[in-house]
């Protein structure tokens, strides 16, 4: 949970410091702690399943580690935000060692198995967003004292695994340089470029208003040389958004000639074992609040094939 007066970066922002979190970069850190523009949140029906599960998780940990764990999470569902210089912690829960003391545990569910072998790389290691959060949890502690350990505990397909980590003194010690220097840079108002990262794109679209007759000339490659790589990307993008609508024609089409087979009934059966099976379900409307959008419309010349440069 991020810190409410914006005066610190919290332990699961810390990642976008080196541009490692998958939902947040550096350049929407610099946006929301200067100017507390909201970022997408990630949140979804899985993430709350994660914090249902989070007392059971907790508790298989204790069963399993066989150590004392106190969970932070209040009657009303927060967590309380804990901050030492410049970084800030929220934790699932402190465990403790009778040899090592008091340490931070921080647990996860992954619901899909392809995030478990993808991300978590079948359970062997963890993503760097997530070691980096328990790192900055260790290192705030109690506000006061640093952890000399942590647990990072994964549940996946009613399994528990566990990644015991000490402290990373490099890291730590970047962590306090690159927080300094954002808090800085915000103080001076040096704004990162953005990232280029697919999930800055609403963020940028709220900030960047299109104004009329403004023009970025990159035609001439002499003066830019990466504008060779650039351009091949808008021809890419082209491309692909016309596979993309060919492909969307074809299902549309296909779909429109099973309904008018199918009519009434709940299943179709096809040579070779194949099924077709037709659900019914209410829609429920919604309001849509109002946003800014932006298209992006682009022209290809007939005949270009590829603009990469060898």
């Amino acid at each position: 949970m991020p810190d409410i007066t914006r005066k610190s970066v919290s332990a699961s922002q810390v990642s976008a410091l080196f541009n490692v979190n998958p939902y947040l970069t550096r350049w929407m850190l610099y946006r929301w702690l200067k100017f507390g523009e909201e970022v997408p949140n990630p949140e979804h029906n899985r993430m709350d399943w994660g914090t249902r599960m989070e007392p059971l998780t907790l508790q298989a940990a204790a069963e399993d580690l066989r150590l004392e764990v106190r969970p932070t999470r209040l009657p009303d569902g927060t967590q309380p935000y804990v901050r030492s210089g410049l970084i800030g912690a929220t934790r699932d829960a402190e465990i403790i060692c009778p040899d090592r003391g008091p340490g931070a545990l921080e647990v996860k569910c992954a619901f899909d198995y392809s995030v478990f072998m993808e991300k978590w790389d079948g359970g062997k290691t963890p993503p760097k967003h997530n070691e980096t959060q328990l790192q900055a949890q260790m290192k705030v502690g109690d506000g006061k004292t640093s952890y000399k350990w942590g647990v990072l505990g994964l549940w996946c397909g009613a399994e528990m695994f566990y990644f015991e980590r000490k402290p990373i003194p490099e890291l730590w010690e970047a962590i306090d340089i690159e927080a300094a220097k954002i808090f800085d840079d915000i103080a001076n108002d040096r704004e990162p470029e953005p990232f280029g990262d697919p999930v800055e794109s609403d963020l940028i679209k709220k900030v960047f208003v299109t104004v009329p007759g403004k023009i970025i000339d990159m035609s001439d490659d002499k003066l830019f040389p990466h504008a060779m790589k650039l351009a091949e990307d808008v021809r890419l993008m082209k491309w692909a958004g016309q596979e993309r609508l060919g492909h969307e024609r074809t299902e549309k089409g296909i779909k429109a000639k099973l309904n008018a087979m199918i009519k009434d009934n709940e299943t179709l059966l096809l040579p070779n074992g194949i099924t077709v099976t037709a659900k019914s379900a209410d829609r429920k409307g919604y309001e849509v609040k109002p946003s800014k959008t932006r298209s992006l419309d682009t022209y290809v010349p007939d005949g270009v094939e590829n603009l990469h440069k060898f």
